[in-house]
């Protein structure tokens, strides 16, 4: 992708915009709060904006030998002789101990962003035991997963939980059009309880659960539980987390919320889907994507792993198409005739669009041919619309309030096609609708960037190691953009608030404001907390003393000089290679 091409997407106005609010708003955690061990701490990839609370959300410590002792207890083993981080995903940590015997076993550790902790793991052990025994998953291929799956359904709302876990507010587990056995078993074995959905739980939501028994009761519960938060604790100055993202300018107004959701409450008895099918709770993987899906050298499914999340709720709102599949290009079954006289970025868009399109038609047409259910939900004619309402409801505030007005436009447009007599209970003005799409184009330039930089950078300001270069590269270019078009005072404020952009090798791993040089007397202790950091500073400061050479760089491993953090040298820190602080540190 090259610059030219993302900066011909969108509106000047827009990546100035963008620029100008994604100051470098947080750095590393404070070490009072972080342990820097990388066995801990998330190491696969960087932020360039609120870097800070974006690892904060994944670092979790814990007791290794208290693990390694329960790992040996599962297998029977006596020691565990190796244990070593194999990989990390955005909510849990991999871990593989060696034993003495030679066994292997994976541990896997949530995040703090996974949800709440107790029933978190207690839900997925229950649901991967229930996939196992009860609807034999794995199976060799997806779409008899998906089957599998809506063959099972529900009398309620919620996620399982084995009956011996001790999980408060659970109901017994209760399926229906099932072989008695199962019945039996599934009744005698597991129970019902909270929803483990990561959303209900984000700051003050774990204390607003409201779980309905029904479709139409769990949609309000949310939209309920949304208005209760936003009118308890929204803050309309506090900083914005997505700055990427456009911003209706009813963004930080509470009423604007809770007007569009009061809204959304009063269409949802309509709405909602009235086939017994399409409303009944069913277990659903909640991230069907490559990375949880395992197979073996006939390219069967051997495995599925995270079921993490997982919960039975209505089919209409649970079910979706795996994530391998982009419904966003054109369909196009072939490669056009001229294909060989493009240039190679165009047969590259090419190849992945029929390719996507020849993988969406042989789903389709083997979900219709084995799963009818699942087709009928693909096929419902609001399905879409209700599937965008159930994501955007519980999410306004936190992210963006205008594609949650977008579906609710949808659905007063679209009202004499919902099956029902009564008028739809809201209207929107001839001028809310214009002042809708006015935005819409700002909007949709905003998505048009970050799909360009797909793969490079993502929208909460994510890249992996390998592309953390060109993603700095490419906001410096937007940068030099934006400088050399621009006038005057304008100019001069893009310019001093973007200058973040061009630190960003170690600014967000160190924060000059927080810097000072710290002396050790020969023969003083160091403080423990200083004692962290010291791993770093020793390789750092022959690189420092090449710049300042007042800085020495003798009696390094004694520690006797620590260098922490100093204001004057924040600009020479800002030259030395990441490289050292990556392969130290983190």
């Amino acid at each position: 992708m090259t610059l030219g091409r993302s900066v011909s997407n969108i509106a000047k106005q827009h990546y100035f915009r963008l620029l100008h609010t994604l100051k470098c708003s947080s750095a590393m955690p404070s070490h009072s709060q972080i342990d820097m061990d990388p066995l801990f701490c998330y190491t696969s990839g960087r932020w360039l904006w609120n870097e800070r609370e974006q690892l904060e959300a994944r670092y979790r410590h814990f007791d290794v030998p208290s693990l390694q002792q329960a790992a040996c207890q599962a297998v029977g083993a006596n020691e565990c002789i190796s244990f070593k981080k194999i990989g990390e995903g955005n909510h849990n940590k991999a871990y593989r101990l060696e034993m003495e015997d030679g066994q292997k076993v994976i541990a896997k550790v949530p995040h703090p962003n996974a949800g709440p902790r107790v029933l978190t793991t207690a839900s997925e052990v229950a649901t991967m035991e229930f996939a196992r025994t009860v609807l034999n998953i794995p199976v060799p291929r997806f779409v008899e997963v998906e089957r599998k799956l809506l063959s099972v359904s529900f009398e309620k709302l919620g996620s399982l939980y084995f009956k011996e876990s001790g999980i408060a507010a659970c109901e017994p587990a209760i399926v229906t059009a099932s072989p008695q056995d199962i019945v039996g078993h599934v009744e005698s074995t597991y129970c019902i309880g909270p929803i483990t959905r990561r959303e209900s739980w984000e700051k003050e939501r774990s204390d607003m659960q409201y779980h309905g028994t029904s479709s139409v009761e769990y949609l309000k519960s949310v939209a309920r539980r949304e208005i209760d938060w936003i009118n308890a604790y929204a803050d309309p100055q506090e900083p914005n987390k997505t700055p990427w993202q456009y911003t209706s300018p009813q963004q930080k107004s509470p009423k604007a919320h809770t007007d569009l959701l009061e809204k959304f409450l009063a269409t949802i008895p309509y709405i909602t889907p009235k086939d017994p099918e399409l409303a009944s709770p069913t277990l659903w993987h909640p991230e069907f994507h490559a990375g949880n899906i395992y197979i073996d050298e006939q390219a069967r499914i051997s495995c599925i792993i995270d079921w993490q999340g997982a919960w039975a709720g209505p089919v209409f709102i649970g079910a979706n198409p795996p994530m391998q599949l982009d419904y966003g290009v054109e369909m196009l079954m072939k490669l056009p005739e001229n294909f060989k006289a493009l240039d190679d970025a165009t047969k590259d868009e090419l190849r992945y669009q029929v390719s996507q399109s020849v993988l969406i038609h042989t789903y389709e047409t083997a979900t219709a041919e084995k799963n009818p259910l699942m087709y009928k939900v693909m096929r419902h004619p609001h399905g879409q619309t209700l599937k965008q309402l159930d994501a955007f409801v519980g999410s306004t505030w936190n992210n963006c309030l205008f594609p949650f007005e977008e579906c609710l436009i949808r659905v007063e447009s679209e009202w004499d096609h919902f099956g029902t007599n009564e008028p739809c209970p809201y209207h929107f003005s001839a001028g809310e609708i214009r002042q809708h799409y006015e935005e819409a184009e700002s909007f949709n330039k905003s998505q048009e960037l970050w799909k360009d930089l797909r793969g490079i950078l993502t929208d909460e300001g994510y890249t992996s190691k390998e592309s953390f270069s060109k993603a700095v590269k490419i906001l410096r270019d937007l940068r030099d953009v934006g400088l050399g078009d621009l006038k005057g005072e304008e100019r001069r404020n893009f310019d001093k608030e973007t200058r973040w952009i061009y630190r960003q090798r170690t600014v967000s791993k160190v924060m000059p404001e927080q810097l000072s040089i710290t002396h050790v007397a020969s023969g003083g202790s160091i403080p423990r907390k200083s004692r962290q950091r010291h791993s770093y500073w020793v390789q750092i400061m022959g690189a420092l003393a090449a710049i300042q050479p007042s800085y020495t760089t003798s009696n390094q491993s004694s520690a006797k000089m620590l260098l922490r953090f100093d204001r004057s040298v924040g600009s020479k820190l800002a030259q030395i290679d990441a490289k050292v602080y990556d392969a130290s540190w983190c």
